[in-house]
């Protein structure tokens, strides 16, 4: 229970901070552009909200736009705008920006009065271009609507061994939070707060384990926990059901009594048990297992994956469940009358159909990821170094011209002279993935079955 208290007030604090109500879920048909740097652009968290539209809402197709950039600033945004954002014609659009606007590395322990002042510079320009990013999408995509994510943090608090911190930096951040929430403010947007949910999260934790974080060891790119928060404390902002279905059936009277989100027929007595067949509306959200220390610490479970199913009248006793001939769970009489969750049940079909549906959906992340990546390259090519990337020598010599051929910029070239050709193909497998997923997730009758166990 006080892991769920701590939760709940990390979620209120944020929402409390959005000033906002509860935004609406995703319609049929709507088009989300994700707009960030190499947070957005590793998409894990754009695709975890996808995860969870694709298994709860089986008659919505929805597409989810991945416009994040490596490296990429406020600044940096408007010059991809038109492509990455415009063209798109969204129907919402996700900003969250500041990692690469905030001037990292002028936050030392001792930082000097230039330093501050570059800080200061740095926040102002980061000010200036967002509300020039904001008022291009409003007037040039429709007045799409907006949510403003505040940054994720910069853990400048978890002890490493590398000498990788910037002291005051995630204190920056938090400047750009309240920049965020004021434009959203301005242009009728929704706060998503994760800068302060995280932030606490980690103190709190770091309280226990000074070695404990929710974001990765450069203190910066978030792991699987922390692009599971994420995407749960967007989820919960939007108002996003708990529910994927309710079922409770009476095994003495042989008959539903509830059935939520689902279609329950064939009730019959089995042998002390009971037998029947469910066809649910939802399939479970697909949970990653390498978030398991979010799982722990944060509802999540609780808040967006409860796929509850109870039976009563029941004779006191063990039993086993089974759905479609298979064990999935052996339970009490009283456990059972209580209600379990099969949501988490990896032996249930349902969960089994989820993962397929999620790895068809991580498939078109991997794709559209190389996909902006090798474009993004070819942009940086152009603007920074100013070369023909239409050349095929012009571009081998830009990367020949490296010392370090391990250096970024290095690595880049290298992988869009190999990769360039192939972009039409990954264009292509997102596509298709795309197809094969919202397919995959369709949802099918099951028979289950309460047997006594001796």
């Amino acid at each position: 229970m006080k892991r769920i208290r701590v939760a709940w007030a990390y979620l209120g604090a944020a929402l409390l901070a959005a000033g906002t109500a509860y935004a609406e879920t995703f319609k049929d048909g709507e088009t989300v552009c994700f707009l960030g740097d190499s947070i957005t652009a590793r998409g894990s968290t754009q695709t975890l909200v996808a995860n969870y539209y694709l298994t709860r809402f089986p008659e919505r197709v929805i597409r989810f736009v991945n416009a994040g950039r490596s490296g990429d600033s406020a600044g940096g945004a408007l010059g991809r705008l038109q492509e990455d954002v415009l063209d798109k014609k969204p129907t919402t659009v996700t900003l969250m920006l500041g990692m690469n606007d905030v001037g990292r590395g002028n936050y030392v322990a001792q930082p000097t009065e230039q330093q501050l002042a570059r800080q200061r510079q740095a926040l102002d320009g980061y000010k200036a271009n967002m509300e020039k990013v904001v008022a291009r999408i409003r007037a040039e995509a429709g007045e799409p609507k907006l949510y403003f994510f505040t940054p994720s943090p910069f853990d400048q608090t978890v002890v490493l061994e590398k000498g990788n911190n910037q002291p005051g930096c995630n204190d920056g951040l938090a400047k750009c939070a309240e920049i965020v929430r004021a434009l959203a403010a301005q242009n009728n947007g929704i706060v998503v707060d994760f800068h302060g949910p995280m932030t606490a999260l980690n103190l709190e934790q770091q309280k226990k384990d000074p070695k404990w974080t929710i974001i990765g060891g450069d203190r910066v790119h978030p792991g699987a926990p922390g692009h599971l928060m994420m995407a749960w404390l967007f989820l919960k902002a939007q108002g996003a059901p708990a529910r994927v279905s309710d079922v409770t059936v009476d095994a003495a009277a042989a008959r539903a009594t509830k059935s939520l989100n689902a279609e329950v027929t064939a009730v019959a007595k089995r042998g002390g048990g009971v037998a029947f067949t469910t066809l649910e509306k939802s399939l479970p959200y697909p949970l990653d297992p390498a978030a398991q220390p979010a799982l722990e610490l944060l509802p999540i479970v609780k808040d967006l994956n409860q796929e509850l199913l109870t039976v009563t009248g029941l004779a006191a006793g063990r039993y086993e469940l089974r759905i479609d001939g298979a064990a999935v769970g052996q339970y009490s009489a009283a456990e059972l009358a209580a209600g379990v969750n099969l949501a988490t049940n990896e032996a249930a079909p349902q969960l089994k159909q989820a993962r397929r549906v999620a790895q068809l959906n991580e498939q078109r992340r991997n794709a559209e990821s190389q996909a902006c990546s090798l474009l993004n390259t070819r942009r940086w090519m152009v603007s920074h170094y100013k070369i023909d990337v239409d050349d095929p020598a012009a571009v081998q010599a830009h990367y020949d011209s490296f010392k370090d051929k391990t250096e970024y910029s290095a690595a880049m070239a290298l992988n869009y002279i190999k990769q360039w050709s192939k972009r039409g193909e990954l264009l292509a497998q997102v596509a298709a993935c795309e197809r094969e997923a919202l397919a995959a997730r369709t949802p099918v009758p099951h028979a289950f079955e309460v047997v006594s166990l001796p």
